[in-house]
């Protein structure tokens, strides 16, 4: 798997993928229209994993790239086919390209408190928790937590120094 820069060619994958009933759960989606302008904008960065064969697998959205802080967010991941270990494998990729290639400080996250599935797999990467944003979604007439998670720049060389990551 690779990891590569998304085209406005890709939004219509990623529109799909955050259609799907499993997917959309837990994230809170948008449309065609919002994804075209978040495309365009200078802080963000839309990342689509692909095969070595060219299908697409994932993709991810990255911010935070105007701000002084080295802080990124990873605001979305989606994988197409999840239960495959495509995620952790995107992770790596992901977390390789925020700390050596742009020398981010800081990798963070949120995540659905009920997101067991993907909050283990943060874990198992090196993702601590840091807190939880309490009733931070509101979904119907029912309100959500989310769960801050991040990984520091020597805590990922650490983990990678160990074969961990």
């Amino acid at each position: 798997m690779h990891l590569r820069p998304a085209q406005s060619e890709d939004l219509d994958f990623i529109v799909a993928q955050e259609a799907r009933n499993e997917v959309a759960e837990f994230i809170l989606p948008w449309s065609l229209a919002e994804h075209q302008i978040n495309l365009q904008q200078l802080d963000k960065q839309y990342k689509i994993f692909e095969s070595n064969q060219g299908e697409k697998q994932g993709y991810a959205i990255l911010a935070g790239f105007q701000l002084p802080h080295q802080c990124i967010e990873l605001t979305r991941i989606v994988i197409a086919q999840p239960g495959r270990g495509y995620g952790k494998t995107a992770l790596r990729l992901l977390m390789q390209e925020v700390f050596v290639q742009h020398q981010a400080h800081r990798l963070w996250l949120d995540v659905f408190e009920h997101n067991q599935r993907a909050r283990q797999v943060y874990e198992s990467i090196g993702f601590q928790t840091e807190g939880k944003l309490r009733e931070a979604v509101k979904r119907g007439e029912k309100y959500y937590p989310l769960v801050i998670m991040s990984i520091l720049k020597y805590e990922y060389f650490e983990r990678l120094s160990h074969k961990l990551v």
